[in-house]
C-alpha cells in the first residue's frame, strides 16, 4: 500500500509543478505552446482522482474490518474473520 500512496504523491507533486509552471507570466506564444503540451500529459493522468478515491475506500475498509477481539486471546473465529478481510 505504501507504494500505492508513494505513486499518489509523485503524480500530485507533478501536477503541482505543472500548475506552477502555467501561472507563471510568460509570453502569449509560448503560454499557448506549454498550455496545450501541459493538457496532452496531463490527460492519461485522469485517472488520479478516481485512483485516490480507491484509496480511500480502501483506508475505510480496512479500518472498519481491522481485527477486533473481545477478550484478551483472539478466538479462531475472530482470525478467521481478519482473514478474510
Amino acid at each position: 500500500m505504501a507504494l500505492q500512496w508513494m505513486i499518489l504523491t509523485y503524480v500530485v507533486a507533478a501536477e503541482a509543478a505543472l500548475a506552477l509552471l502555467l501561472t507563471l507570466p510568460s509570453p502569449k506564444l509560448l503560454k499557448n505552446r506549454l498550455v496545450s503540451l501541459i493538457s496532452l500529459i496531463l490527460q492519461p493522468a485522469l485517472f488520479i482522482v478516481p485512483f485516490a478515491g480507491f484509496q480511500l475506500l480502501d483506508i475505510y475498509w480496512k479500518n472498519e474490518h481491522r481485527l477486533m477481539c473481545t477478550s484478551e486471546i483472539c478466538t479462531a473465529a475472530e482470525r478467521d474473520r481478519y482473514e478474510k478481510s
